[in-house]
């Protein structure tokens, strides 16, 4: 279809003026949509649909039967004396035509417009001057029983005012304006205070516009630091306030011809015409008049073909008035003048609204693997149910690492996985292929733990006995390389050498020091006497050039359950293992044992190392008060001389953390942390704080591993299954919004700040934008039957409200290091997820926001 052809560009000034708009719920908001609006016709129907809408998450669609006057009406009140205006945005099949009228209580039209469809969205408005008082008015959308399209059609942005032309529009949630009565189902009320909105007054009316200035890309500095070794570094750029400018030509017959058009114009813009004026606007609750800064006004624009039809989408443009119009006319029947506008944020703004439904949970089977993909989804749709992206596994999952082919490889105590023979206990996820592979037969025990050596060799470690004909405990597997074949290569662990249990636990490669270059390879678990080496108990160290063991000082004397290297080559050892002078927690410098901070730091096991970008070491197991440090529980973090907690730590053990672009992601037992509540026994120390993930896994079993891939996946692998528990439990998550992807988020140019409204029951815990990385968390913030919450992200305006006055400030429920300040939509499509569980058929959410536009020339259709 061809966009009208822009041709002409109008301007005006939107000055104040109180007004009342009779029709309720004009957005075809939820829960409430349509249900005052009634269909005539037979056959006919009305729906909401939020794929079509301009105003916000959802539109009404009519669906017209071929030959069937097909009509909605919304019953109206007129007085005798007064004209009154319907107005609404239309949108249908190109050439298709209907008309919008004012009817009497017998559908007798007083008034009536006939419009036809262009196939965009087109704003028509009829006008009546009311010969009587009557409440049982109604305002119509009619398509004839001529017309033979069955092809539905759209309505939105309804409006019935007492005027003689549409103002701007309007409902209870704009900028200065409140509902009368309930919300949503009441009139609403515009503020004569407010300068955003109100009359339309076209400038072209009044002079000839010679020339635009200002409206294209705005300004902004680049910002740059000089560099000590010459030139500049780039930092940023700051987007700037821009001034605009429209050059007119006034004619008249005469002085006063000349000045009376002047007049109308001084007047719309006097500076005065708004100084600190109370304003009575509401969001979410009735609230009190305040003042806002409703002194900014509106200059809007629109372009439109030969025809009038809209050509582009209307731009609201808000500013504040500069000095002009400062000297009288030239001469007696012209004058060149300027109007004169500064635009603070340095954007303009559509005169409209886009909006989304969002889909904020789905439960999917989850066996004891699942997986986010870059773009924020854990699960897919199948036509007929969401299935996760990873398929699951018929045992735990222990360990996973990322291959240098991109694929995931995974050990644990599964068989067969994806159904592939050979696929037991060790197998590898192919993200291109979505489907699990065979990394070699013969593995007959589980995988605890493995790792990838610098030539893209595998070392696995477990309780298996053998890998086909080759001795287990401990093996390397070669050939993993495209065209490889995958082989496996005993390491000879001596005669002597006893592991039981859960056999060797886990093992570290060293990348090797300038001093010992030797890139040794460790393993520890539960063993005595590796390579019948006397005291590698425990913890032993292989050569890998020379096949030679050694043991570390005089071993451990328990379990080993975790490893890893500091970045100064020093291996960081945990366990359960109590020698007197280090228990649970030591380093080894290469040549001896040494505690970490003192003997008596931490008081029980050590499960999980990792080091952060600073060097600094976390700790995680089932310790409490690490140092002495009130709260350091069962995670914490030694920076070389001193102990300090995470939040207040995790109430259970942990098993599993890794470090992953300044985030510290924590597995275990827990279910909460820093006091946060979580159901998933997974959480991150984000910003300071710790935040949950937008996943509650099945039943209550053990995560013991996570993984952040190189394509921004996320991997969660444990014990957890949907299988078996009682009552059976899948896993829920948030998921992201098809719809939002669709349309592009921001469609304009320039990033924008949403609203999203959430209705109960439910507990929302987490709104992530995975395109811009932005999350807010919750916690505790549970929506009863029918409550609803607005949660409004402009920084200029920044608002967390509930429907129910009694609940307060939402800010309370909000997690310490959530983007709430920054919260905003970027051009094109993001990828939103709203999560919220304890969810029933009443619950929802929607998403609304205005675009933004650096130029005009992106409001092009």
């Amino acid at each position: 279809m061809t966009a009208p052809t822009l041709e002409r560009m109008k301007f005006w000034i939107v000055v104040p003026k109180y007004a009342e708009n009779q029709i309720k719920n004009p957005t075809f908001a939820e829960p409430d949509g349509a249900k005052w609006w009634t269909v005539g016709g037979a056959g006919v129907t009305i729906e909401e649909t939020s794929d079509e809408q301009r105003r916000g998450a959802y539109c009404m669609q009519v669906n017209p039967v071929a030959g069937v006057g097909s009509y909605v009406t919304h019953r109206v009140s007129v007085t005798d004396g007064s004209y009154y205006t319907f107005s609404c945005d239309l949108k249908g099949t190109s050439g298709v035509k209907i008309s919008i009228s004012i009817r009497d209580g017998s559908l007798v039209s007083k008034a009536a417009k006939d419009v036809t469809f262009t196939g965009y969205w087109q704003r028509a408005e009829v006008t009546w001057l009311a010969d009587v008082t009557a409440t049982d008015y109604v305002v119509d959308i009619l398509q004839s029983s001529a017309s033979s399209s069955n092809d539905p059609f759209y309505v939105d942005g309804a409006q019935f005012e007492q005027a003689s032309k549409a103002s701007t529009f309007f409902d209870g949630y704009s900028p200065g304006c409140r509902w009368t009565g309930t919300i949503r189902n009441s009139t609403s009320a515009r503020s004569a205070n407010t300068g955003l909105g109100g009359e339309l007054l076209c400038i072209n009316d009044y002079a000839a516009i010679t020339k635009h200035i200002g409206f294209g890309m705005g300004q902004w500095n680049q910002i740059l630091t000089k560099m000590t070794s010459g030139g500049d570094m780039y930092q940023t750029h700051i987007r700037k306030s821009r001034t605009i400018a429209l050059n007119l030509a006034y004619t008249g017959n005469n002085h006063g011809e000349l000045q009376a058009n002047r007049k109308v114009i001084i007047d719309a813009l006097r500076p005065d015409l708004l100084s600190n004026l109370p304003v009575n606007e509401q969001f979410g609750v009735n609230m009190p008049g305040s003042y806002r800064g409703h002194e900014q006004r509106i200059v809007r624009y629109q372009g439109f073909d030969a025809e009038g039809n809209e050509a582009t989408q209307p731009i609201d443009i808000v500013c504040v008035f500069e000095a002009c119009h400062s000297d009288t006319p030239d001469t007696e029947t012209s004058q060149q003048d300027v109007l004169l506008f500064t635009v603070p944020s340095g954007l303009f703004q559509g005169a409209y609204n886009e909006g989304a439904e969002l889909d904020w949970i789905a439960d999917f089977p989850a066996e004891r693997i699942v997986k986010r993909d870059a773009n924020g989804n854990w699960v897919k749709w199948t036509g007929a149910a969401y299935e996760s992206l990873i398929d699951g596994l018929n045992g735990n999952v222990l360990c996973m690492a990322e291959g240098p082919d991109g694929k995931i490889y995974v050990g644990g105590n599964f068989t067969n996985a994806g159904g592939v023979s050979a696929a037991d206990y060790l197998a590898r996820w192919n993200p291109t292929t979505e489907a699990w592979e065979s990394v070699i037969a013969g593995i007959n025990g589980k995988v605890n733990g493995l790792e990838f050596d610098a030539n893209g060799n595998l070392y696995i470690v477990g309780a298996f006995s053998a890998v086909g004909a080759v001795p287990g405990y401990f093996v390397k597997i070669t050939g993993l390389q495209p065209g490889g074949t995958p082989t496996a290569v005993e390491i000879p662990k001596g005669s002597t050498m006893i592991s039981t249990g859960d056999g060797i636990q886990l093992l570290a490669i060293s990348t090797g020091t300038k001093q010992d270059p030797i890139p040794y390879i460790y393993i520890g678990g539960n063993f005595q006497n590796a390579g019948d080496v006397v005291a590698a108990d425990y913890i032993a160290r292989l050569n890998p050039e020379t096949g030679a063991w050694s043991a570390l000082g005089t071993g451990l004397n328990h379990i080993v359950y975790a490893m890893a290297f500091a970045p100064d080559g020093n291996l960081y050892i945990g366990g359960i293992f109590t020698n007197a002078a280090y228990p649970y927690l030591c380093k080894w410098n290469g040549t001896a044992f040494s505690a970490v901070g003192s003997s008596t730091d931490i008081n029980q096991a050590v499960r999980a190392l990792a080091f952060d970008k600073k060097g600094d070491l976390i700790v995680g197991g089932a310790f409490t008060d690490a140092g002495g440090i009130a709260n350091a529980d069962r995670i914490a973090k030694w920076n070389g001389a001193s102990w300090s907690a995470l939040g207040t730590g995790t109430n259970g053990t942990v098993y599993g953390l890794i470090v992953n672009s300044g985030k510290v992601y924590v597995a275990g037992a827990f279910t909460s942390a820093g006091g946060l509540t979580l159901t998933d026994r997974v959480a991150v120390w984000s910003n300071g704080a710790w935040q949950p993930l937008d996943i509650d896994l099945p039943g209550t079993a053990i995560v013991y591993s996570i993984l952040p891939a190189s394509d921004g996946s996320l991997y969660i692998g444990g014990a957890f299954s949907t299988v078996g528990e009682t009552p059976d439990e899948n896993a829920e998550c948030g998921i992201v919004s098809d719809r939002v992807y669709e349309i592009g988020v921001a469609s304009a140019s320039a990033n924008t700040y949403p609203s999203i409204s959430v209705t109960g029951p439910g507990t929302l815990k987490a709104i992530t934008n995975y395109s811009t990385g932005k999350s807010v968390m919750f916690d505790g913030l549970t929506l009863g039957d029918g409550e609803w919450m607005g949660l409004n992200f402009d920084p200029l305006q920044l608002s967390f409200r509930s429907g129910w006055a009694g609940r307060g400030n939402l800010m309370r429920y909000v997690v310490p290091g959530s983007d709430y300040g920054d919260f905003y939509l970027m051009p094109g499509a993001n990828h939103l997820s709203l999560f919220m569980t304890d969810t029933d058929s009443n619950s929802g959410a929607t998403i609304v926001w205005t675009p933004k536009f650096w130029g005009l020339d992106g409001a092009l259709l």
